[in-house]
């Protein structure tokens, strides 16, 4: 594969393509809700937008770290995503903290049976986490990812501390968590953080109901507490 950055067309193509399947997705919400689309075509629809939406953010994600990679290491908007990252952890201190009242029991779900050592690694990534290195702890989960690629709680706090760190692809990662298992709250509740701070205040209110949906702990609760009404405000352009 070319490690040459996209050309300028390409790359307007894949942002207009983006765009489009983010607002597919809004709309298909919207119809499910009023009743247009029924369960199984929306589900269909639902996991085709965004498997698609999700390669076309991989493949503008990629360009965008090619382009970085060429500039400073320490460009403005990687050190306010930084900055922003630290500040944002004290607010999911609290769900990591109580992370293990969330955790499913070992043979639970498709995450599998979790090996001793597994969870000591899953741990060790939280503390580096807690510490600020956040760089640490995406290294670990991608160690555990290696073996176990369907570990939901690794691939949920990989996407979010990617995300924190300034890297919006950990969008992408948090979306493939919930295509592995849509039953894990802290993923919902990762991405409604995450789509409402792109500016994508419906799909982020669409992962509040998603969320709800699973009656989550008041640990994954609490990270999003005020955020519905948030949400709402800006979808009404108040």
């Amino acid at each position: 594969m070319s490690t040459r950055p996209l050309d300028p067309d390409t790359l307007v193509a894949l942002e207009e393509q983006r765009d489009f399947l983010l607002r597919s997705l809004d709309d298909l919400e919207r119809e499910h809700e009023a009743g247009d689309v029924d369960d199984p075509d929306y589900q269909a629809l639902r996991d085709d937008y965004t498997a698609r939406a999700a390669r076309v953010i991989r493949a503008i994600e990629t360009h965008e770290a090619r382009v970085s990679t060429a500039r400073s290491p320490r460009s403005r908007v990687r050190t306010l995503g930084v900055a922003g990252g630290v500040a944002a952890f004290a607010v999911v201190a609290g769900l990591l903290v109580g992370q293990a009242a969330g955790r499913r029991d070992s043979g639970d779900g498709l995450t599998g049976e979790i090996r001793e050592t597994t969870r000591m690694q899953l741990d060790e990534a939280v503390a580096l986490a807690g510490e600020g290195d956040l760089a640490a702890a995406i290294e670990i989960y991608d160690d555990v990812l290696a073996e176990q690629p369907d570990n939901v709680e690794a691939l949920t706090f990989k996407g979010w501390f990617q995300f924190l760190s300034g890297d919006e692809s950990g969008v992408v990662t948090l979306i493939d968590a919930a295509e592995v298992d849509p039953d894990y709250p802290a993923t919902h509740a990762f991405l409604a953080v995450a789509f409402q701070r792109l500016g994508r205040p419906e799909t982020a209110l669409a992962e509040l109901d998603r969320l709800d949906e699973l009656d989550p702990p008041p640990n994954v609760t609490e990270l999003v507490e005020g955020l519905r009404a948030q949400l709402e405000a800006e979808v009404a352009g108040e």
